[in-house]
């Protein structure tokens, strides 16, 4: 089962790359650090301070998903688009275009773009296969010419993203479940409540 967010005012999100690693130390000096897990996204959400109808759709959205069980889409809403599209949601480079390969996991090469599309380092866009959904950080940007971009992004393209996966640059999806016992309702006449999404495939 896949649900949105509920249709209530959140704080801005910072999500942030979680890596999984391993240090080998001598003493107070590392001598190595390895990779045991795929880095994923995790992302701490909070709302704003919410009416009573608010709060319901949240309590709902709460019980629904509590056990981490159900697939939640996040996509953005203050961080939403290209920096060079700022205050211009409805740019036409903004459709979405099409995944035509991925070399060593870090390069990608996206098609049929509107020419100009400009993407710079710090970025997001996502990539979508079929149910699966991939978030990604732009670190190399470039223009789109030719209806064609090659970028260099963090984290790597995962192997469940196939040629052919729309890449959205406006609100840019990623697939998450809500972290078990994360939940938490102030209990004020407009309360805040928090929880937090942690990246699945699917």
């Amino acid at each position: 089962m896949i649900v949105d967010l509920p249709a209530i005012r959140f704080a801005p999100t910072r999500p942030e790359l979680i890596d999984s690693v391993s240090m080998s130390r001598a003493g107070n000096r590392v001598i190595s650090v390895v990779d045991y897990a795929d880095p994923f996204w995790q992302i701490p959400m909070q709302t704003l301070r919410m009416t009573a109808k608010e709060l319901q759709l949240l309590l709902a959205f709460r019980d629904r998903v509590r056990n981490g069980m159900v697939t939640v889409v996040h996509r953005p809403t203050d961080n939403c688009l290209p920096q060079a599209y700022w205050g211009n949601a409805g740019a036409i480079q903004l459709n979405d275009g099409t995944l035509q390969s991925v070399t060593n996991g870090f390069n990608v090469t996206l098609n049929n773009l509107i020419n100009g599309l400009k993407m710079m380092p710090g970025d997001l866009f996502s990539l979508k296969a079929g149910n699966y959904r991939s978030r990604h950080r732009v670190m190399t940007g470039g223009t789109a010419a030719a209806n064609a971009l090659a970028l260099t992004v963090e984290p790597f393209v995962p192997p469940y993203i196939t040629p052919g996966a729309v890449a959205k640059f406006l609100r840019p999806e990623l697939n998450t479940r809500v972290l078990p016992g994360s939940f938490s309702v102030s209990d004020d006449h407009f309360p805040v409540a928090s929880f937090t999404l942690v990246e699945v495939p699917q």
